[in-house]
């Protein structure tokens, strides 16, 4: 059950973090202005996408730890010096450039007054110092991820999250409301997690340890994560890329009919996202064999459970966007998040997969899948939005997502007929809910069927599950293991 329990750890600052980002975000515009919590927001969207492209280092050094589980302590204590020394280099070039692109930026193509535009080219600083903040967090949360310490880092990270949204809003309510000080209160939320962390860093590996960066090390971390910095490039692109297509094509109007109810559907990923990240070490300490069962196993255990969440949202989408959006529900917005449902179980499914390569060493080849990926999505999107509009803008999300999880299945030889079997059930009820949904016409037909396909789901994942999963539930539950 370790496996069960570093997931909800890794789970639980992304939850933290969304029903925070909810809760406060009536209390930030009525304080400080929708204009100025835009700026503010243009602040956060930075620090998550530095925290997405550290250069891979994060990544890497949790490959390279638990890839050398019989490694002495000053061995460990050079990966973790190297690490910490590329990602000062790192740190000190990326705040260079973000310093000029922010005031670039806020200088010429920001839109709002003067005011706020003075402010935030005052802030430019704080913005560069965003950088080292999630360097230096990428890699301490890496170096604990290597050996399983999700704990801290699960602590650390929630603490971060949180303190970055509620210290700007109390600084708001109790000092001033210059952007200024937001950003900075925002930064010293984020240094106070990173604090956590980094000293949980230093009693586990350098504590007592000389200072031994090496060159080789770190060009070896460099080789694995240039590549998966490819990937946190390509990824955001591949990510806006569908908005840009729909003005484009569509209209501007319709950018919100398809963005509210795939972000939606994007937030129901941070589960098997969880499983997948608590899976990565081991994947990477044990032997190819015993690596590649594992993940066969795991990629059916993602595919049943995200199952439930998938069917149950596909036959409610309807009920609910009306209940949230009550008469401003664009119709076009139901089948677009059923769609795209499908596209992210099929996307949770190639995580698996995708997280295995990387666990062997190998993250050339997803990047340059993707790299490959991203021409052929773009003329999806435009194809298919200007032949089915919105729904095909999804679809063209959806088809993407299987090429990419066909490919990673390939490559890491989780193609054998007994996984596609156990994954055939799912799949097969999945597609019912698309088929039934148009005829379950308000809530009391469309709970009808989620709880109809949900109960013929439950049986079946319950006969199919991985034995080691069944067993560990039986465990939990008082009930003897089949030692079989």
């Amino acid at each position: 059950m370790k496996l069960a329990k570093n997931s909800l750890l890794s789970l639980m600052p992304t939850v933290a973090g969304v029903v925070v980002s909810i809760l406060t975000v009536p209390f930030y515009i009525s304080l400080i202005g929708n204009e100025r919590y835009g700026a503010l927001l243009i602040a956060w969207i930075l620090l998550g996408y530095f925290g997405q492209a550290d250069f891979g280092l994060g990544r890497a050094i949790t490959q390279r730890l638990s890839s050398m589980p019989d490694a002495d302590a000053s061995e460990r204590a050079g990966v973790v010096w190297s690490a910490l020394y590329g990602a000062t280099l790192i740190a000190l070039a990326g705040a260079a450039l973000v310093f000029v692109a922010a005031n670039v930026f806020f200088g010429s193509y920001f839109e709002a007054g003067e005011a706020l535009k003075a402010e935030a080219l005052r802030s430019t600083w704080l913005f560069a110092l965003c950088v080292p903040v999630i360097m230096y967090t990428g890699v301490s949360s890496g170096a604990l991820t290597g050996l399983e310490r999700f704990g801290v880092v699960s602590v650390g990270t929630t603490v971060s999250n949180l303190l970055a949204q509620i210290l700007p809003l109390l600084v708001a309510i109790f000092y001033s409301a210059d952007l200024s000080s937001l950003l900075a209160a925002s930064l010293v939320g984020r240094v106070a997690g990173l604090l956590m962390v980094m000293a949980s860093m230093w009693r586990v590996f350098l504590r007592r340890q000389t200072v031994n960066p090496s060159t080789a090390e770190l060009r070896r971390l460099f080789t694995f994560g240039v590549w998966i910095m490819v990937t946190a490039i390509i990824g955001p692109l591949m990510t806006m890329s569908d908005r840009v297509v729909i003005g484009a094509a569509i209209g501007a109007a319709a950018v919100v009919a398809y963005s509210v109810p795939f972000q939606i559907a994007q937030r129901t990923v941070m589960l098997p996202m969880a499983i997948v990240q608590a899976l990565f070490p081991r994947l990477a300490s044990q032997s190819a064999e015993r690596a590649e069962a594992l993940g066969k196993d795991a990629v059916v255990l993602v595919g049943q459970m995200y199952a439930f969440v998938v069917i149950g949202l596909i036959c409610m989408a309807e009920p609910l966007l009306r209940l949230w959006l009550g008469d401003n529900l664009d119709q076009r917005s139901v089948i677009v998040g059923q769609i795209a449902l499908v596209g992210f179980w099929v996307n949770a499914l190639a995580n698996v997969p995708y997280a295995h390569i990387h666990a062997r060493g190998d993250s050339r080849f997803t990047a340059l899948v993707h790299l490959a990926e991203l021409p052929l999505y773009c003329a999806m999107l435009y194809g298919f939005g200007l032949w089915l509009g919105l729904a095909g803008i999804a679809l063209a999300f959806s088809l993407r997502a299987l090429i990419d999880c066909v490919i990673m299945f390939a490559k890491a030889g989780f193609g054998e007929a007994r996984v596609l079997f156990h994954l055939a059930g799912p799949a097969a009820l999945i597609a019912a809910a698309l088929a039934v949904s148009p005829y379950a016409d308000g809530w009391l037909p469309a709970m009808a069927c989620a709880v109809i396909l949900g109960g013929l789901l439950a049986p079946l994942c319950w006969f199919q599950m991985p034995a080691a999963a069944k067993q560990a539930i039986l465990t939990r539950l008082g009930r003897p293991a089949n030692p079989a």
